[in-house]
């Protein structure tokens, strides 16, 4: 009998320590279940696409070889008609008289004189361009050319060839030239001037003739795949050859960018509406609103022409960009996704109250994303009362802020007491 009954002692103090161990183990499994505290937060809508600057840019090229002397930083706003480099060179009078005719052509036009001015003598450069091309002809035994060259000096309309590299330049620029180049015959400077007022820059990418301010509207899917290029900074380089690009001048009050999205992401946008733009350059983000102008649409892809008038400072000097367009902000509680489960045909969460009771709560889920969903507060029926969201026209309590969200669902149940 004291055998047995020792037997049966046995057997209950290992039962009770089994069930101690199955406790503390049960106890340590519901402590180590995740949660987060519901917070006040905003969840936004992304679209990614590809941008391209669409600038108003103009380029100078040297009209003749020699050394550039610039006198703005690249980026410096700069006022029309302003003196913004001078070409140090060798350029003989010969070249400098032609340039100088070429300018008066330039004037000639802007007058509407269509010769008439003209007529009545020619000027001193035009008849030394003239006088010049006359004696290497002979000296060249050319006689057509010497012949036509007099017939054409012989006319009364006899101007120099019209250039349209001096159309962008108002009348007093032009003036302004040709008495600066007066002046270099005995300098040997050429001068260079701005044309329209904006941001000077030295950073040429030679996509300026691809992508044309105004042609932006018509910009299609396949004109905007993007190109290769290699950005020159001619602030750093001194010698130029004819012809060469110098510098550019960009207007900085309004500026497009076309962005490139899928079909179905660009339904999500209306023309003649605004849309919030994140613009992503040089490892930081900037936000600013865009003016959806037009939506070109093709087979696959889409085009959205956005317009800006703020920000260029920022973006001056780039052609391609990373844009988010942002296409809705939601804000509200903010949890992440992986604590929404089901419970009764609902969606929602659990949440450990004051007391350690888990309680599954129904929520109204106004965003989400990957990451995070933003719920309703729900709405307010009494201080110091749970919030209500309505389910069918039915009414139930919603999470409130600073709730302990449990983010393992599938480890807890609803009345559960947790330790």
């Amino acid at each position: 009998m004291a055998k047995r009954k020792n037997f049966g002692l046995k057997n209950f103090f290992f039962s009770f320590a089994a069930v101690c161990i199955v406790i503390y183990i049960f106890q340590n499994l519901n402590s180590s279940v995740e949660s987060m505290v519901a917070e006040n937060g905003n969840l936004e809508n992304v679209i990614i696409a590809d941008g391209i600057v669409v600038k108003d840019e103009r380029v100078y090229s040297a009209s003749v070889n020699g050394s550039a002397t610039y006198y703005y930083e690249d980026g410096t706003k700069i006022k029309s008609g302003q003196l913004v480099a001078d070409l140090n060179t060798d350029m003989s009078a010969e070249q400098i008289n032609k340039q100088m005719a070429e300018i008066q052509a330039a004037i000639d036009m802007k007058k509407g004189t269509d010769g008439k001015a003209a007529s009545t003598a020619l000027s001193s450069e035009t008849a030394a361009v003239y006088e010049n091309e006359i004696q290497l002809s002979i000296l060249n035994s050319e006689l057509n050319s010497v012949y036509d060259l007099a017939v054409q000096v012989s006319r009364p309309d006899a101007v120099a060839v019209y250039s349209d590299s001096y159309e962008q330049y108002e009348e007093a620029q032009l003036i302004s030239m040709k008495e600066s180049l007066a002046k270099s015959i005995s300098s040997q400077k050429v001068p260079y001037y701005s044309g329209q007022a904006g941001l000077i820059t030295y950073k040429i990418d030679g996509l300026e003739n691809e992508y044309k301010f105004e042609n932006v509207l018509s910009m299609s899917p396949s004109s905007t795949v993007k190109k290769e290029y290699t950005v020159l900074n001619k602030s750093n380089k001194e010698t130029m050859v004819e012809n060469e690009s110098m510098f550019k001048i960009i207007r900085n009050f309004e500026y497009y960018i076309a962005a490139t999205v899928d079909n179905e992401k660009a339904k999500l946008f209306s023309e003649k509406k605004y849309v919030k733009t994140r613009v992503l350059c040089d490892g930081a983000s900037h936000e600013v609103w865009g003016y959806i102008e037009k939506i070109n649409y093709g087979s696959e892809q889409s085009v959205l022409i956005l317009y800006f008038d703020d920000f260029f400072y920022k973006i001056y000097d780039k052609r391609y960009v990373d844009l988010e367009l942002i296409t809705d902000i939601y804000e509200g509680l903010k949890i992440k996704t992986e604590a929404l489960t089901q419970s009764g045909g609902m969606e929602g969460v659990y949440v450990q109250d004051a007391s350690n009771i888990i309680k599954f709560f129904p929520v109204e889920i106004l965003g989400r994303d990957d990451k995070f969903a933003i719920i309703s507060s729900g709405e307010y029926i009494g201080e110091n009362e749970r919030r209500i969201i309505k389910i069918n026209e039915k009414s139930y309590h919603t999470v409130k802020i600073f709730d302990k969200i449990i983010l393992e669902p599938d480890k807890v149940y609803d009345g559960q007491i947790a330790d």
